[in-house]
């Protein structure tokens, strides 16, 4: 590995490395022995073709891309640890150069993990009444960030956008209204499109809600067939003379819908709820990015404090703690603490243990401000 360049400004490093021939050489020969399965080559079976039928029928570069990704994390995280760099957010590969002969040069860029000098964090006096805990609480690190000295990285600000974002999008998708919502808000759509009604993405999201409203009762948000099917077919009637087909139509439309939504991914139902969701509160994903921006960067310096509060008061986690939160989320989620284990990764577990370790010692010493 050469460094070719690094450069640190506003706590983003941009960084090029080029990966000399030998070491690509040696990603290449990884590269095959992992990826040969997804090679078809006639008269060998899968993942026994030879590398060399593999590059006469695919190209020379066939593994090439493969060995980058061998490469690339390798040696970025090589880079950080000879030199001490604590990295934000997930770094971009923004450009490949091959090189004549072998080997290649990569640039990286990243955001920097800032640093972070604290002011006074222990029995601050605040505006806010303990008995409203989450207000309290609120208060009481604000106005330990308003001591710290700490630039946020927008890197950061991002990171934590998304994961305020998935975790807004999962409650939403754990309320079955919103998932009715978007059967509701598919199958009226698709009933003007092939009514030739022409109606706006907000317009169709509304009178989906309308048409819910009237159609699904009790806690167990029960649907009445016969009466979802009358008001969609009223609303059609609205803008159009319906033909005698439509009601069959109107039954191919809603069972389509149906076979669409099993074969749908976790992914894109948690995503469909979340759009009917916002359809109720005329957003789209893009106005709640917007406005969820300041939740995303207080919550980024709330935690560019925690860990510097962890750091400054030795607050450590022990494997008992650790092994607790994992039986916790076991039991949240359903699964098997063994594959709890297995796909979660400990590190930033111990971490979010710190950090709620720090804040309570900062909130645990804060005082109501005397009136």
């Amino acid at each position: 590995m050469t460094v070719i360049s690094s450069i640190c400004e506003n706590n983003t490093l941009t960084l090029t490395l080029r990966i000399e021939r030998s070491e690509f050489a040696k990603a290449l020969d990884e590269a095959y022995m992992n990826d040969t399965e997804h090679y078809a080559v006639p008269g060998f079976a899968a993942g026994l073709a030879p590398r060399k039928k593999i590059e006469e029928l695919y190209g020379q570069t066939a593994l090439f891309d493969e060995a980058l990704d061998i490469c690339v994390p390798r040696l970025y995280s090589r880079y950080l640890s000879e030199n001490g760099i604590r990295t934000v957010g997930r770094p971009q590969l923004t450009a490949v150069t091959w090189l004549m002969g072998g080997g290649a040069d990569f640039t990286v860029v990243c955001g920097v993990y800032p640093e972070v000098k604290l002011g006074e964090y222990k029995e601050l006096e605040v505006n806010a009444k303990r008995d409203d805990e989450e207000t309290f609480t609120a208060a009481v690190l604000t106005a330990a960030c308003t001591n710290m000295q700490a630039e946020v990285p927008k890197s950061m600000v991002k990171q934590k956008l998304e994961a305020i974002l998935a975790g807004d999008k999962m409650r939403v998708a754990q309320d079955p209204i919103y998932n009715v919502l978007a059967d509701f808000t598919a199958i009226l759509d698709e009933a003007y499109k092939q009514s030739d009604v022409t109606r706006s993405r907000a317009q169709v999201q509304a009178e989906a809600l309308d048409v819910m409203l009237q159609t699904v009762s009790g806690d167990n948000r029960e649907v009445s067939p016969a009466k979802l099917h009358e008001l969609i077919r009223e609303l059609v009637e609205h803008y159009r003379i319906v033909p005698r087909s439509f009601d069959e139509m109107l039954e191919s439309i809603i069972s389509e819908r149906g076979t669409k939504k099993r074969a749908m991914t976790d992914d894109e139902k948690i995503n469909e709820a979340f759009a009917a969701y916002l359809g109720t509160i005329n957003q789209t994903e893009e106005m709640w990015r917007k406005d969820n921006t300041k939740r995303a960067e207080d919550a980024a310096r709330f935690d560019l404090l925690l860990n510097a509060v962890a750091q400054a008061e030795k607050i450590s986690v022990s494997e008992a703690e650790l092994a607790s939160l994992m039986r916790d989320i076991a039991e949240a989620t359903g699964l098997e603490l063994e594959n709890v284990m297995a796909v979660v990764e400990p590190q930033p577990l111990r971490e979010q243990l710190m950090r709620d370790k720090a804040r309570e010692l900062i909130v645990s010493s804060a005082k109501e401000a005397s009136t």
